[in-house]
């Protein structure tokens, strides 16, 4: 089904957009490129350490470029950051060269993910009460997410449940065993 385009995961902080598109990688055999991780590993540092020491803008853009970047690329999954899509250069990418997936999750659930221990630090709730900040970002930016071609919600499931859902959907082949 994503026939030279990408599958790109989409959605708010700790959807599992990062898990997801490992395990996703690991059963088709796709490359998994994710965008925070990409840009952590290009800067030397954390997200959130970005976010303080360079700040938002400037994380945004480097988010952005990147993300253009591997679009232009195909066959391969994509995790894109939870703002990723509010750069419209990014939307329109994301529209024309990939399969967007929405790993859509409750905020109740998000808060229980941000809260467990050792989850990495959202910048965005630093400091803040996440019960307030979290229910006001994902209503921000649950528009951004409604046009995927495909909606997988993630509350109470496993990440195997949720990785063979996309497979299926999407009709992506297993990886072939050497």
């Amino acid at each position: 089904m994503i026939a030279g385009r990408n599958v790109a995961l989409i959605g708010f902080m700790a959807s599992g957009k990062t898990s997801v598109g490992e395990a996703l990688s690991v059963r088709t055999g796709l490359p998994f490129r994710d965008v925070d991780g990409l840009i952590e590993g290009m800067e030397g540092a954390t997200i959130a350490e970005i976010f303080a020491t360079r700040g938002e803008a400037y994380f945004r853009e480097r988010e952005g470029a990147l993300f253009r970047g591997l679009c232009e690329g195909q066959d391969q999954i994509i995790g894109c950051g939870g703002g990723t899509l509010m750069d419209p250069r990014n939307r329109t990418a994301l529209v024309t060269r990939c399969v967007a997936v929405w790993l859509r999750a409750s905020a109740a659930e998000t808060i229980r993910r941000i809260e467990t221990p050792g989850a990495p630090m959202r910048p965005l709730v630093k400091g803040a009460d996440p019960r307030i900040i979290v229910p006001s970002l994902l209503r921000a930016r649950e528009g951004l997410y409604q046009g995927a071609e495909l909606l997988v919600d993630t509350d109470g499931r496993t990440i195997e449940e949720i990785t063979e859902e996309i497979r299926l959907a999407l009709d992506l082949s297993l990886r072939e065993e050497p």
